[in-house]
């Protein structure tokens, strides 16, 4: 039993030195916020607490006076291996006391500016865990990376932290926006980061703070974005990121952790946002009114059709409505398909041609060709993951393309059956997929490994791509332990075998083949798996069955 002050029923963390093992220092949480600083010399016996009423060593400012802090989850302590009287607790802030917490200072700012404006170290917000080296430096997880203090006994200034995360494609992208532009411009949203705008210079930099959500390149200027924090606060830069203002709110003035914001693909200046209803801002977010009924939950999904304004979908769960008259009259109910909505897809030629993907329910996958009337299962092949992103593609046979919590696929009216695209893609959540059809490329939002781009499937072929398609022959099929590959040129190929669910299994660049190549199989498991076959930019895929 510990004797001594008073410990609340609150989240605890404790630190202790071999400098001094029978020192034990805990730090306490209070709802949330700091709520003391205790220390023992006597092997934890009994512990006295130390004088700190009035201070938050858990919120965002740097003189600990505010009133907000996110402890435990932003909370930890550690203490220095070779001198018992140096203590780091940290919250939203890293601090620090040389003279057994008597007295603490901060070492770090949660954004660059309050860095530079008190004159202490960057380190990203949020602190979730602390290392005290025995060599004498403090290694410090937050949510923005992992940061340094090389010389944590050192003179505190701008530069105490060093990222050591810097440049690593780590962001968890929630949702992207796309310029049609050559080179493209990129604006995602992501967890704990922000939202940030890769320029045509090819460098990322960060434009808003807080949670990013969803974002969008302005239709008819490049230098204009949207973006959006958690729960639909609303955003606009008007040159490139290099500053920003707030927008007003309309109705509720909030929605969903991720809001739908979208901005009309055919009329200028005309944005749309979801929260409870639908709301239509034609001056650039300057005034809005409301275009739907109230909903009885706030919105997941809203999406307007390429070709006809009028035309809108949105959702929330597993319901799902339609306006053809761009909201005058109430959104009609769609049912038909079961499972949470991930994410609509309107096609860009047809606004009755609709695919929605789904968690479970099923299908994964739902495409409707009259506007909701009737629903296709596109399952297919897919394997039994979670779609969480389609996008159509601007072609003559109906490329469409889903993103799931592990792989990419592909299918068109040439297909009976989905193709695996990953493209070198890790095995990583997809959130959204974007297509620059000035450039030919599709972009993915990943959580946890960055944004992604690849071509296009290349899914127009003249007579004379489809007969030589025609020769290319994989025999045995089904096949055991080796299978031949018969490509009717001499070229150089790369080989790629995946299994249904877009495992790369089998990764062979730059095979030299003359006619034919005999490719063994015969660590793979019995299924269904596709066969990669590309060469001078020319991509085929062809199914094979192992036994």
């Amino acid at each position: 039993t510990v004797t001594g002050a008073g410990f609340a029923s609150q989240p605890k963390m404790i630190g202790v030195s071999p400098d001094d093992a029978a020192r034990v220092y805990v730090v306490e949480a209070n709802n949330g916020v700091f709520g003391g600083f205790f220390y023992s010399t006597n092997s934890a016996v009994s512990f006295s607490e130390r004088a700190h009423a009035g201070q938050n060593y858990f919120g965002y400012e740097v003189d600990a006076t505010d009133t907000n802090g996110q402890a435990p989850r932003d909370m930890d302590i550690a203490v220095n291996p070779n001198d018992a009287d140096d203590v780091f607790i940290a919250g939203i802030l890293a601090w620090r006391s040389t003279d057994a917490g008597v007295n603490f200072s901060c070492t770090s700012g949660w954004a660059i500016f309050e860095s530079t404006g008190n004159n202490v170290g960057y380190c990203h917000a949020d602190i979730d865990i602390m290392h005290y080296d025995p060599n004498g430096k403090l290694y410090v997880g937050s949510d923005g990376g992992i940061f340094v203090a090389n010389n944590p006994l050192g003179a505190i200034s701008t530069s105490f932290y060093t990222d050591l995360t810097a440049g690593l494609g780590i962001r968890q992208f929630y949702k992207i926006g796309l310029s049609q532009s050559d080179p493209v411009i990129i604006t995602g949203g992501s967890q704990d980061n922000g939202t940030s705008v890769l320029t045509p210079a090819g460098e990322w930099r960060d434009w808003l703070g807080a949670d990013g959500m969803e974002s969008f390149v302005d239709k008819d200027n490049n230098n204009i974005m949207y973006g959006t924090t958690q729960q639909g606060q609303l955003y606009r830069t008007v040159n490139g990121g290099v500053t920003y203002s707030n927008l007003s709110e309309p109705g509720p003035g909030f929605g969903n952790w991720v809001t739908p914001f979208e901005q009309d693909p055919n009329v200028s200046n005309t944005i749309y946002v979801g929260y409870n209803r639908v709301y239509k801002s034609t001056n650039s977010g300057g005034s809005y009114t409301a275009v739907s009924q109230t909903f009885s939950n706030y919105l997941d999904n809203l999406k307007i059709a390429p070709s006809d304004s009028d035309i809108m979908w949105a959702s929330w769960g597993a319901s799902k409505y339609r306006t053809t008259d761009g909201g005058a009259t109430t959104w009609a109910s769609i049912t038909g398909t079961a499972g949470t909505i991930n994410s609509i897809a309107i096609n860009p030629n047809d606004p009755n041609k609709v695919a929605i993907a789904t968690t479970f329910g099923g299908a994964r996958v739902y495409v409707t060709l009259n506007g909701g009337a009737t629903w296709i299962n596109y399952k297919k092949n897919l394997p039994a993951f979670e779609a969480l992103s389609v996008v159509w593609d601007d072609t003559s046979v109906n490329g469409l393309y889903v993103g799931m919590n592990y792989g990419l696929f592909y299918i068109d009216d040439t297909f009976t059956d989905w193709q695996v695209y990953n493209t070198n893609l890790p095995n990583v959540i997809i959130n959204e997929l974007e297509i620059n059809n000035v450039n030919g490329r599709i972009y993915a939002a990943t959580y946890g490994r960055g944004a992604w781009s690849s071509p296009v499937y290349e899914n127009v072929l003249s007579t004379e791509d489809n007969a030589f398609e025609q020769l290319v022959q994989l025999y045995p099929n089904p096949a055991n332990n080796e299978v031949t590959l018969k490509w009717p040129a001499s070229s150089e190929l790369d080989v790629q075998v995946f299994d249904i669910n877009g495992r790369l299994l089998i990764n062979l660049k730059n095979q030299f083949v003359q006619g034919q190549f005999t490719l063994n199989i015969a660590r793979l498991s019995p299924g269904v798996h596709f066969v990669r076959l590309s060469s001078e930019g020319s991509t085929i895929v062809k199914k094979l069955i192992v036994n």
